[in-house]
């Protein structure tokens, strides 16, 4: 069989070696310039992106990428099975792997998830088995403002006194989808309440407070205002307060990293060591539309 333009190109090996590191910030992050996705990546060149990522501390950017949906998808293909969002509607008409997230209307109806993660979260940490890897893909922009902040769960864990490490050690907390839209959505008539159906469908879940990356083998904080609701067998009383200073102490200035967006921009997290919010300062009626896909992840340990 003869080969295709688009498979040639994939056997250019040395573009592993092209990609350019720089990192983003002291708290955590890389970036690659002249990454050429446009042809599905494999061998050593994938390889490259997938340790970045993990020397990166969970998060790399790729700059003025030519994808197509498609390959949008086989690239998350190579870091492992895909996690389709619990939110069907918002799911991309043509390519349901792809979660739209936008604030674009059509027939007055948002095309995508509109106001999403507006709060510091880990990607569906509400399910058994989390998202591994995020990437998230810029379409339309706004001129000014629409950023997304990144923090380092490895680094939050890592600044915590021993006693304290020694107790979230020997804890689970609960994460809850509808914690988010009773917390953060209840006012926003364009995100309208969870279905019964779909509250049954994602129940809560419970997920130990410190994970281990299961390839780096660092420990990191697994909680957030977004989904987290409380410590498996205390009263609010008393999870309450040590939560409320995980989530403080989670987003300290030095952990985190602040991402403006460009055009074309595609960025990769890993969701088990970093949290990330969407920052809501840009003008809502200014077109803004990203497409994010999900990589499956383990239980966490």
């Amino acid at each position: 069989m003869k080969a295709t333009p688009m498979q040639t190109e994939a056997r250019r090996e040395p573009v592993a070696d092209a990609l350019a590191l720089r990192p983003l910030s002291r708290a955590l992050g890389a970036e690659i310039h002249a990454a050429d996705l446009t042809f599905p990546l494999e061998g050593p060149a994938f390889e490259r992106i997938r340790r970045a990522l993990d020397e990166a501390d969970g998060l790399l950017v790729l700059h003025d990428v030519q994808m197509t949906p498609g390959q949008h998808i086989e690239l998350a293909r190579r870091f492992g099975p895909i996690e389709r969002h619990a939110a069907e509607g918002f799911a991309h008409p043509d390519h349901p792997e792809i979660l739209v997230v936008s604030n674009i209307m059509k027939k007055g109806r948002p095309i995508g998830a509109i106001y999403a993660g507006q709060y510091w979260h880990s990607d569906m940490s509400y399910v058994s088995r989390p998202p591994m890897q995020s990437l998230l893909y810029a379409l339309q922009l706004p001129g000014i403002g629409g950023d997304t902040m990144f923090a380092n769960m490895y680094r939050a864990y890592e600044a915590l006194s021993g006693p304290m490490k020694r107790f979230l050690g020997a804890v689970e907390a609960v994460h809850d989808y509808s914690h988010a839209y009773d917390t953060y959505f209840n006012r926003l008539k364009e995100r309208p309440p969870l279905t019964p159906e779909l509250r049954a469908k994602v129940p809560p879940v419970r997920h130990p407070v410190v994970r281990t990356h299961p390839v780096t083998g660092r420990k990191s904080l697994f909680v957030s205002p977004g989904f987290t609701t409380g410590f498996v067998g205390m009263p609010a009383e008393e999870s309450g307060p040590i939560l409320e200073f995980l989530f403080g102490h989670s987003v300290r200035p030095e952990f985190i990293y602040r991402h403006r967006w460009r055009m074309r921009d595609l960025v990769i997290w890993d969701n088990s060591c970093t949290l990330h919010l969407a920052t809501a300062d840009y003008d809502l009626s200014t077109p803004r539309r990203l497409h994010r896909v999900t990589v499956a992840g383990g239980v966490p340990r």
